[in-house]
């Protein structure tokens, strides 16, 4: 039904898609599920089929700006970890689609390559709904690139915090190492002469050169800023205004700051 379905994000996707020409065609003529269908044609355009809140929906890997979700050491249940894998000699150096062609309707294979790949080993996809040889090969070559210069990974615990954040959610991670991002608790807050104080639970350190910025976490676990921040004490610090009315009477969770 109409209300299983995220037509929000959907709608919003579906102009970039058009856009893009990024088309789905294909005709099924023997038994699939729903589930496989939409998936074949989500990838497409760079999508995966995913539940947001009970309804059917789709996560475009594409670039973001904007963060949705803020996670620091003061909702953490295990600490912030960093890892980088270096390449390998048995990992892909190179990803083959198959594809059925629209002007020949067969199936062809494109190659796709980064400068220096041998194929040694390669990856093979077959797409279904794509007709298209750019397409395949706009496909493929995200692909190796994935393969190639997605090397980190931050991994992290926490409770029902997690639940905030949607698959491929864009999301601020602090952490307590020093220079690294810092993080506490906003546990007092006045307005005067055009500037917001904050009070936080912990100390600061103002040492480093440059400009200083501070986000806030707020209830439900959105982002808020970051601002330009001013320096008053190790506890105190000022900026110029803020999106939000922070709640620090701890009937409920104090902002992260």
């Amino acid at each position: 039904a109409d209300a299983d379905l995220d037509f929000a994000e959907l709608d919003r996707l579906n102009e970039i898609w058009v856009e893009r020409g990024d088309r789905f065609d294909m005709s099924y003529d023997s038994a699939t599920t729903a589930r496989q269908a939409l998936t074949d044609a989500l990838r497409v355009g760079f999508a995966d089929l995913t539940l947001e809140r009970g309804k059917l929906s789709a996560a475009r890997d594409e670039p973001r700006s904007v963060f949705q979700q803020m996670y620091t050491p003061q909702n953490m249940t295990t600490a912030l970890e960093r890892d980088f894998v270096a390449h390998k000699p048995d990992e892909f150096d190179g990803v083959d689609v198959e594809y059925v062609d629209s002007r020949t309707w067969r199936v062809e294979t494109i190659e796709c390559r980064l400068p220096g790949d041998e194929g040694r080993k390669v990856e093979k996809l077959t797409l279904e709904g794509v007709t298209n040889a750019a397409r395949a090969w706009r496909i493929g070559m995200r692909q190796r690139r994935g393969h190639k210069y997605r090397r980190k990974t931050y991994t992290w615990s926490t409770e029902l915090d997690g639940l905030n954040s949607p698959y491929m959610g864009y999301c601020a991670v602090s952490d307590d190492v020093p220079g690294y991002g810092q993080s506490a608790l906003l546990i007092g807050i006045a307005a005067g002469n055009g500037l917001v104080l904050l009070e936080v639970s912990e100390p600061f350190d103002w040492s480093q050169d440059g400009q200083h910025v501070v986000a806030l976490r707020k209830p439900n676990g959105d982002l808020s800023g970051p601002y330009p921040a001013t320096r008053v004490d190790d506890f105190r610090l000022t900026v110029a205004a803020l999106d939000f009315i922070p709640d620090t009477s701890w009937q409920i969770e104090p902002p992260h700051v």
